[in-house]
């Protein structure tokens, strides 16, 4: 009875492992949660992403990509997923992060109730145990993962990817195990993996791991649109007219979530002074909870911050801590989306336009001073970073070729 039990569990196994290697082949091909009206694909930043996703087959980093929350970062993804397709698995960590096992297993196709073979050594250096009940799904997941790509890096020699979206949901130790096998299975071309954050938390989470981070590509940054796309956008896809257009990324600024915030609440009738209300309300929401109005904790240093923000519209990362007591305060703040932190270049900007309207708009009453410090080249000011620091792709990318991305490590 035993060795039909035994034979069974193989067979099992063996059809587990089938459907894991076809599915890394065919790739992951996530469905895109916006109308086809009111997508904007951002050609120049999809083809970045491509290249990411098309290794070379003797490519040894792993990426880093980042951008403020509503900037389209998961669409702009699933766009460049849609085309590469073969070889990519995308993993969306989910809002409840005791989910991400099932949500890592549904992934890859990978049925937990199968899984009767796990190499013990991996599960080791993993998850600290030999005993498979006492470990997490996904790490189960991730092990499976790893040996379904080594099959495929055997049967097509090039790496694998994996996608692993809103990664700022996990736990740090998360973060850093997941980080180290990406770091190892670039080392040894197996798979390449990309982490997609939205909070500059993770970025130094996985810097303090000095060791993994040096194998880190990136960070590459996506951000807002230009005035020039947003108010293509808001003609092309809200059919504004422009000269509305053109007053409503004032106060919204090029952050898609804004944009269409504004161009709805226009739609519906809304004049223009019932739309700014709307921003400004949404806005001092955000302020109070970072504690940074007036007769709040941090009011006296968010103003020397902002009057520093308002003459250079930007500030060193090093010269934001300076304002603070400790770099814990310094990071509460930062995490409360009114200053946005780019790592790429190790700087400090307001977190929106709407943020820096508010500011402007209620400077009497919040207690700063303006100046007239408007750049001559205002209109290019919000280029995406990923545009600006980046060389363009002007044809398609091809497996051999994603080294011709380059690091804003890189450029200094």
């Amino acid at each position: 009875m035993s060795g039909i039990l035994g034979y069974l569990a193989c067979c099992r196994g063996r059809n587990n492992d089938s459907r894991l290697i076809k599915n890394v082949k065919e790739g992951t091909r996530p469905e895109i949660n916006v109308s086809a009206d009111e997508l904007f694909p951002r050609p120049i930043i999809v083809s970045h992403l491509k290249a990411i996703f098309q290794p070379a087959k003797n490519q040894s980093r792993y990426y880093t990509v980042c951008g403020e929350p509503g900037t389209g970062k998961t669409t702009l993804i699933k766009l460049a997923l849609k085309e590469v397709g073969r070889g990519v698995v995308y993993v969306d960590v989910p809002p409840f992060v005791n989910d991400f096992g099932e949500t890592f297993g549904e992934a890859i196709n990978f049925a937990f109730e199968e899984d009767v073979s796990l190499n013990n050594q991996l599960r080791r250096k993993l998850s600290g145990t030999n005993n498979e009940s006492d470990e997490p799904k996904w790490v189960r997941a991730l092990i499976t993962f790893q040996l379904a790509a080594k099959a495929y890096k055997v049967k097509y020699d090039i790496p694998a990817v994996i996608v692993y979206d809103n990664v700022d949901r996990l736990d740090p130790k998360t973060i850093r195990i997941l980080q180290n096998s990406a770091k190892d299975n670039a080392d040894s071309q197996t798979y390449i993996a990309v982490f997609v954050s939205s909070e500059g938390s993770v970025l130094k989470i996985m810097e303090g791991n000095s060791s993994s981070y040096s194998r880190a590509f990136g960070p590459i940054e996506i951000g807002d649109l230009t005035k020039e796309e947003s108010i293509e956008y808001l003609v092309s896809k809200h059919k504004i007219k422009e000269e509305a257009a053109n007053s409503l990324y004032e106060l919204a600024g090029g952050r898609i979530i804004d944009l269409n915030l504004v161009a709805d609440e226009f739609l519906a009738g809304q004049s223009f002074k019932v739309i700014k209300q709307t921003i400004l309300n949404i806005t001092e929401k955000k302020l109070l909870r970072a504690q940074i109005c007036p007769k709040q904790k941090y009011h006296k240093v968010a103003c020397r911050i902002i009057n520093s923000l308002l003459t250079n519209k930007e500030l060193k990362y090093i010269k934001y801590l300076q304002f603070f007591d400790n770099d814990e305060e310094a990071d509460e703040v930062l995490e409360k989306n009114v200053f946005a932190y780019h790592p790429g270049k190790n700087i400090i900007t307001f977190q929106s336009q709407s943020v820096e309207l508010y500011i402007k708009t209620e400077a009497d009453d919040f207690g700063v001073k303006l100046i007239d410090t408007t750049p001559a080249d205002e209109d290019n000011y919000a280029y995406a970073i990923i545009q600006e620091e980046y060389l363009p792709i002007t044809k398609e990318p091809s497996h051999q070729h994603s080294s011709n991305l380059k690091s804003p490590r890189e450029n200094y």
